[in-house]
């Protein structure tokens, strides 16, 4: 089919603005799609709302393209639209195929739309490829499509922070406030230390009395011109009575001392009474060098009595790191101690999500009354087909 009489066509600087308004008017509304989505939806799932969002953004062009409008809206502002070559609008598959074609357009330096310039119908490369061309009809408002541009780059600097929740920025100013606290060094130097109590670990043990030494016993006259005869010796009075609490020993035999002609015969029994009494004193030393069982004890306490006399702090430094390791006890004294209950980690996950992903009812009821969000943790208990879990978050406020 022939192409219509008195055609005139879009140049290269019309349907550049005309590009410009629809890159703006994209720009708005991917960006409060977005902003809609992290608020509803939260950090986690935000890939798949970009991904959508990309999809929207790139179909805008083609599905317009084949409308009744012929044209974008920023076409229409500046009174273009796309057609073939007998007037007629494009179809959707003819649509879709010239914004692919817009690949080969972009490539090398943008020649593919810098030809439009001196084609003939100032066709881009795209259009020649899709059969199609841009026509020019009705009133050209140039300036409401610069401020169509303008307002479109710049709205979102103002908009956004107008948009996003209080409640986010009241938590970012909270996590700030709390890592000036736990690194202030005018309070780390204020605290007062614990009194530290450290038993001994090796007491001295008790005093043993010492024997006193044994008397010197003078024999006779006779008694020391015989060399051989032993004398009579007698043991102190505390070592016979620590022997006679353990065992009696026989009394021995003392034969009184003869003439001196006569060499004096010493029983032998009190030799082996001497030998006897020495073990005794022996086992009562032992009892009274052992210890009480109470001072061993004393000596060698705990890791976690010693980590509370010297006071070393709490057990973790965070909570994430407690819910890991299923402390709830850790938990519980952090949430004392003042720390934030929905902190994430690098990956976006609170210890609440973390608690919940685990099934680890104790930890996260702890976490609840302490004041966690449970909306961010609904989705994974319900993800992982935990009833309880879910009928616990929805208690506390979860939908």
């Amino acid at each position: 089919m022939s192409e219509p009489t008195g055609t005139q066509y879009g140049g290269f600087w019309i349907r550049f603005l005309a590009f410009l308004a629809d890159s703006a008017i994209v720009f708005v509304l991917s960006a409060a799609l977005l902003i809609g989505a992290g608020m509803a939806l939260g950090p986690n799932d935000l890939t798949l709302a970009v991904l959508a969002v990309w999809v929207l953004g790139f179909l805008y062009w083609p599905i317009l393209h084949a409308s009744r409008m012929r044209g974008t809206f920023g076409k229409a502002l500046l009174g273009l639209h796309v057609t073939r070559f007998d007037g007629r609008r494009i179809s959707i598959l003819r649509a879709l195929w010239r914004e692919i074609a817009k690949i080969f357009s972009s490539a090398v330096f943008l020649l593919g739309y810098v030809i439009a310039a001196f084609m003939p119908r100032k066709q881009a490369l795209h259009d020649l490829m899709a059969a199609t061309y841009v026509a020019r009809e009705g009133v050209s408002r140039v300036f409401p499509a610069m401020v169509v541009v303008l307002a479109g780059f710049a709205a979102p600097a103002f908009v956004v922070p107008m948009v996003v929740d209080p409640s986010i920025q009241s938590a970012m100013e909270k996590m700030a406030m709390d890592a000036i606290a736990q690194y202030d060094p005018v309070k780390q130097q204020t605290r007062p230390a614990p009194a530290m109590k450290v038993a001994p670990r090796n007491p001295a043990p008790a005093p043993v009395a010492k024997a006193p030494a044994p008397a010197k016993v003078e024999a006779p006259a006779a008694a020391k011109v015989q060399a051989t005869a032993p004398a009579k010796t007698e043991a102190p009075a505390p070592i016979v009575e620590a022997a006679k609490a353990v065992a009696e020993p026989p009394k021995p035999v003392v034969e009184p001392v003869k003439t001196v002609t006569e060499p004096v015969k010493a029983a032998p029994e009190p030799v082996k009474t001497v030998k006897e009494s020495a073990k005794p004193r022996t086992a009562a030393a032992k009892q009274k060098q052992a210890p009480a069982p109470s001072v061993v004890r004393a000596a060698h306490p705990s890791p976690a009595s010693s980590n509370f006399m010297l006071g070393s702090g709490p057990k973790y430094n965070d909570l994430m790191t407690a819910v890991l390791a299923r402390d709830v006890a850790a938990v519980n004294e952090l949430l004392r101690l003042g720390r934030w209950v929905d902190k994430p980690d690098s990956r976006g996950r609170t210890p609440l999500m973390v608690a919940t992903a685990q099934g680890d009812m104790p930890t996260a009821e702890a976490l609840l009354r302490g004041g966690a969000s449970p909306r961010p943790a609904v989705r994974v208990a319900e993800e992982r087909g935990n009833g309880e879990m879910v009928a616990l978050l929805k208690r506390y406020g979860g939908r």
